[in-house]
């Protein structure tokens, strides 16, 4: 395998990052909270927009893995403005492509995006959450000190399906 890169995405390439965004929604249904018909239909400039406010991190940042100039993988986080929220980061929009799993893209992606969140000094506590039947990544986030501490029930339903949550946090500092 090709050395993977990890990258912050320049928005020109805002079509690419569709791209991938598109593939994970029609690949991993039950693995985020929009739908591919959802954000199929999303016009240019929505995705533009996405692409900026990641770049310049307005609270929030996404990071892109990239082999041979192709994105094979993204991760991200965005956290809030409000005072009494601001130290706590979610992590949202992880995914690989299925022909790079099980080759460590996602953990250079979650490494490098935990590393951006303690940089910024103001992030304590990271949080996610995550299909309770996608062992892998619940593995993942648990060998990079993510601890399961409560359950969502039937929080997603999918074509008529249900599926539960874990809700996973790690502290980025001692407490």
């Amino acid at each position: 395998m090709s050395k993977v890169t990890i990258i912050t995405l320049p928005p020109e390439r805002w079509r690419e990052a569709r791209q991938l965004r598109l593939e994970a929604l029609l690949t991993e249904p039950s693995a985020f909270a929009s739908s591919y018909e959802e954000e199929l239909v999303f016009p240019d400039d929505v995705w533009i927009a996405r692409s900026k406010s990641a770049y310049e991190r307005d609270g929030n940042v996404t990071f892109f893995a990239e082999i041979e100039g192709e994105l094979v993988g993204m991760a991200g986080a965005g956290w809030s403005a409000k005072a009494k929220l601001r130290h706590v980061a979610e992590v949202y929009g992880v995914f690989v492509s299925l022909e790079m799993r099980g080759k460590g893209v996602a953990q250079h992606l979650m490494r490098r995006l935990l590393a951006e969140l303690r940089s910024m000094g103001q992030i304590e506590k990271v949080s996610l959450m995550v299909n309770t039947e996608a062992l892998a990544a619940i593995r993942l986030y648990e060998k990079l000190g993510f601890a399961i501490v409560g359950t969502a029930h039937r929080e997603e339903k999918v074509d008529g399906r249900y599926y539960d949550l874990h809700y996973m946090e790690r502290y980025l500092i001692q407490l």
